[in-house]
């Protein structure tokens, strides 16, 4: 995890460590890496306070 910390720049970025969503992708087909690095992706998506807000019924 400190290593995926450092790569969002968490220390950085204000409140970067209010997400709400991470995605973190491989290898679609389980590959092994043979103790070697292989190379994922992340998706975040940022907290947000409105989307935790039910809309007034008129």
């Amino acid at each position: 995890m400190p290593q995926l910390l450092n790569h969002l720049k968490v220390d950085s970025l204000g409140e970067s460590i209010d997400w709400g969503t991470l995605v973190v992708y491989t290898c679609a087909e389980n590959c092994g890496a043979e103790n070697k690095y292989a190379e994922e992706f992340i998706w975040k998506q940022d907290f947000s306070i409105d989307s935790t807000e039910l809309p007034l019924s008129s």
